[in-house]
């Protein structure tokens, strides 16, 4: 394994059973054997085998391949022969791993795919009300984009959604872009 993951993968054996779940034979005492020898053990839930794939195969190679965001509108046809992700989603291992590195190739690539006509749906999702650099960012994005027909169309629409209790979660992100908007200088 390359110097790129300093993460210790430990396969257990597992059993599989009638209901689908698997259950770790010997998982508690190779956990034990492993805190002894000084490694790291992590338990991380929720993650995509797409996620996985594209991490294993950056701690192997150093390269990560990130999919195109849902709310771009253009397919990822050139990635299909490579391990590759969602950008959120592998941001989100990163944080949870720690790998600062791999964290910030997947801030940055979630930065290049922001644009006009995307940037309000991901101000305002689940996501970025979890993150709050993803939030300081796109943020700062909405606003630069403040003068696009898109944004100037939608942004009543996710304040009247945000009021009336449809995107409780995004309440961050109007707070942040109202502090934001304040700071502005008017313009004559």
């Amino acid at each position: 394994m390359s110097h790129v993951c300093r993460i210790n993968v430990l396969i257990a054996e597992l059993q599989e059973q009638p209901n689908n779940r698997l259950l770790p034979l010997e998982g508690v005492s190779i956990i034990d054997e492993n805190l002894k020898r000084g490694f790291r053990v992590v338990l991380v839930k929720g993650v995509a085998w797409r996620t996985w794939h594209a991490f294993i195969y950056y701690c192997y190679t150093g390269i990560v391949n990130f999919a195109n965001l849902r709310s771009q509108s253009t397919s990822d046809v050139t990635l299909q022969q490579r391990p590759h992700c969602s950008p959120k989603s592998m941001y989100q291992l990163a944080r949870k791993l720690q790998n600062e590195p791999l964290s910030q190739l997947a801030f940055r690539a979630i930065e290049t795919r922001l644009c006009a006509t995307n940037i309000l749906d991901e101000a305002f999702s689940k996501f970025t009300s979890r993150h709050d650099a993803i939030r300081e960012m796109e943020i700062a994005l909405l606003l630069q984009h403040r003068s696009a027909p898109t944004v100037l169309q939608g942004l009543p629409a996710k304040f009247q959604a945000v009021a009336m209790g449809n995107l409780p979660h995004a309440a961050s992100a109007l707070t942040a872009l109202y502090q934001q908007i304040t700071q502005i200088p008017a313009q004559n």
